[in-house]
């Protein structure tokens, strides 16, 4: 009878050691500079290539900058991991006659400190004209993609090489871990 007992008193301290010891990505704060480069595909829908699928993948991501996940940290430029997928709609072409594509989707990556690394998964939403915004709740910056000689896209997308310069700015919502004195 003690045995099991035993076991289970293990694996909840264990449990409650891990959550102590690394808190939940959303409790960091982070500001810096961060590099996003890759491949995107987009894949025009069996009705039309006005709208399909995008997706992110093999990219990395690269921030520097102070990062504080309870304890000061540095994010040091090491690259991480990053992927995303999503869909798009293609807005009809202006004047200029270049294409522009709203996306939205989800973004997963990894941050890299010097102690740790941070998994993030959010929300992803994009403007793309040859450039482009790049948005999330923790990344906004802009992006390019390298598919044509012209500044814009003049045709439909199916797969690009991409770089984005975004800032990384995470603020919790709960004030504690404002306070540097914790």
């Amino acid at each position: 009878m003690r045995r099991p007992v035993a076991l289970v008193a293990v694996l909840l301290l264990t449990a409650l050691g891990e959550y102590v010891a690394a808190p939940p990505a959303a409790e960091a704060i982070a500001a810096g500079a961060c590099s996003i480069s890759g491949t995107i595909d987009f894949t025009p829908s069996a009705a039309g290539a006005d709208h399909g699928a995008w997706a992110i993948g093999p990219a990395v991501i690269a921030c520097r900058g102070p990062f504080r996940v309870p304890h000061p940290e540095q994010m040091n430029g090491v690259p991480g991991s990053f992927s995303g997928v999503g869909s798009y709609t293609t807005v009809p072409a202006g004047p200029s006659h270049c294409l522009r594509e709203l996306g939205s989707g989800t973004v997963d990556y990894w941050i890299k400190t010097e102690e740790q690394d941070v998994h993030m998964k959010e929300p992803h939403e994009f403007v793309l004209a040859g450039a482009g915004l790049f948005t999330t709740p923790t990344l906004r910056g802009t992006f390019e993609v390298a598919l044509h000689e012209s500044s814009c896209l003049d045709g439909p997308a199916n797969r690009a090489t991409f770089l984005a310069q975004v800032t990384v700015v995470r603020v919790p919502r709960d004030p504690q871990y404002l306070d540097p004195s914790n």
